[in-house]
């Protein structure tokens, strides 16, 4: 029962995490220049992480699930620090 909570909690603080600073990274306002561009591909880490988050729903790929969903988030926490 505990590793269930603590892998609900890590998805729902992840997945927040990862959301958030895709959606900052995609969008204009980081941009250099005075036009708007929209970098998209910032959004495929969310759709990794997504991924990794169906995939802990089958007991054969929960671990892989898990460090799936780890990637975009160790990616974002080298970025950030």
């Amino acid at each position: 029962m505990v590793p269930k909570i603590v892998r609900h909690i890590w998805n729902a603080i992840s997945g927040i995490f990862v959301l958030l600073l895709s959606l900052w990274m995609s969008g204009p306002g980081i941009g250099e220049t005075d036009t708007p561009t929209y970098r998209w591909y910032f959004m495929f880490l969310f759709v990794l992480w997504i991924i990794g988050f169906v995939l802990q729903f089958k007991k054969r790929f929960r671990i892989l699930g898990v460090v799936i969903t780890f990637l975009p988030v160790v990616y974002y926490l080298v970025i950030y620090i």
